[in-house]
């Protein structure tokens, strides 16, 4: 087992797999194709595995509004310039391909991956096709998309006012889902579970969103059916058309009525893998979105009528959910993601067969963080990592007040199953104490 880094407060992920490249970074004969990286995000502690498994096979160009931080190890160059002014980075993109010779174009940034598809587009480089990619952005049209396919999902209606919304509720019934159409990690979704719920929980999606209280304009939100069952995600490998499950995990939920993600489930060995029915699902969903070329992350609910949509992302998963993926079965979707990007078939052959999940650990209540101590001989047996995913002067606000930000520290533990994973996990916070300064309760 691995235990390092835990007085710091960033500890980074240790690569699973030692992978050959065709030279070393930084060699004079480096003859590894160049890729543009769009957007690397502030923080490295999710996202700094992705980029140092690409370099080890590819070059890095990297596009971002931020100067280089903890990507600066892992990149050849570096455009200073928000993808998000679309003008500006495909008048940037295209002067690099000139000096550069781009292979491909990546993305993980949910914000900016429509964008990294323009730009793939305008430079003739692999990709799914960017309407492809803002469709699976905008959950409103992949609803529409998807039931014009005919693909099983929940039913959803969209509303521009708190009037249309209790028209809808009264056509998909209680409980009810409310979603914002184009944000991510479930910000402003709520459960609503009866009419005198309704007033306030359509207020706290539509705020969000970013738009009126009632919801009056374009933007509008999604009022969708409620779908019992346990919650799963699968990351997916579309290659020419073909659709290829990879990773399935599964979800644990917490701070309802809202849909925190608090840990995460991974087993190389999990039936669902080849599940036929979940496969035609999954086929029938990119078919109706026009995905045809990428990673893509699915969320899915196993109702007893079968597997049905949440929603399709046109990226890698969050929450390390990949690197789960490769503690458990050696397969890199990192590096699959790069092999798409350039054009590549990626190797998706297991190398191995484990489980591992995750699981986020946040305070009792709001607070501005002082101090977040991991102590090592407190850490059960079988963890393989724990650290904290917050600095002093940080301000942890729990669901529904903030979304993801809550979190204050997570650890990761593979073994052979489920209930060896959980076993462990269960035992984490025994080991960690989070000191802070209260935050008073919005009255």
């Amino acid at each position: 087992m691995i235990f390092g880094g835990f007085h710091s407060m960033h500890g980074r992920l240790a690569p699973v797999d030692a992978h050959s490249v065709d030279s070393p970074p930084g060699t004079v004969d480096d003859v590894r194709p160049t890729v543009l990286l769009v957007g690397c995000g502030m923080s490295a502690d999710f996202r700094e595995w992705i980029v140092e498994s690409i370099s080890r096979h590819y070059r890095i160009w990297l596009m971002d509004h931020r100067p280089l931080t903890w990507a600066r190890p892992y990149v050849i160059g570096h455009t200073e310039i928000d993808a998000l002014d679309l003008d500006k980075a495909l008048t940037a993109a295209a002067a690099l391909q000139r000096s550069v010779s781009l292979a491909g174009v990546v993305c993980y940034d949910e914000m900016r991956i429509w964008s990294a598809a323009r730009i793939a587009e305008e430079l003739g480089l692999p990709t799914s096709p960017a309407d492809a990619v803002l469709a699976c952005r905008d959950k409103k049209t992949s609803r529409e998309r998807m039931a014009a396919a005919g693909t099983p999902q929940a039913r959803s209606l969209f509303v521009r006012s708190l009037d249309e919304a209790r028209s809808a509720v009264e056509e998909v019934g209680y409980p009810a889902i409310l979603k914002p159409r184009d944000l991510a990690a479930s910000e402003g979704v709520a459960r609503v579970d009866g009419p005198d719920e309704l007033a306030r929980w359509f207020s706290f999606t539509a705020e969000a969103a970013g738009i009126p209280g009632d919801g009056s304009t374009e933007s509008g939100i999604l009022v969708e059916e409620y779908l019992d069952g346990p919650e799963i995600a699968v990351d997916v490998v579309v290659y020419d058309g073909q659709v290829t499950p990879v990773v399935v995990s599964h979800k644990q939920l917490g701070y309802p009525p809202s849909f925190e993600e608090v840990g995460h489930f991974v087993a190389a060995d999990d039936p669902l893998l080849h599940d036929a029915e979940l496969l035609t699902v999954l086929e029938s969903a990119h078919s109706a979105l026009g995905f045809t070329h990428g990673v893509s992350h699915v969320e899915l609910r196993l109702t007893k009528t079968g597997p049905r949509v949440i929603e399709v992302n046109a990226r890698l998963g969050g929450d390390l959910i990949p690197y789960l993926g490769l503690l458990a079965t050696g397969v890199d979707l990192a590096r699959a993601a790069a092999d798409l990007a350039v054009g590549r078939r990626p190797d998706l052959t297991p190398r191995r067969s484990l489980a591992a999940a995750i699981r986020f650990l946040y305070p009792d209540s709001d607070l501005v963080v002082e101090s977040i101590e991991i102590a090592p001989h407190r850490l059960p047996r079988g963890i393989w990592r724990a650290v904290p995913v917050a600095e002093p002067g940080e301000k942890l606000l729990l669901p529904p007040r903030a979304f993801v930000i809550g979190r204050a520290a997570l650890g990761i533990a593979f073994g052979t199953d489920a209930e060896d994973c959980a076993r462990v996990l269960d035992d984490l916070p025994q080991a960690v104490t989070v000191r802070g300064q209260a935050i008073p309760s919005t009255p």
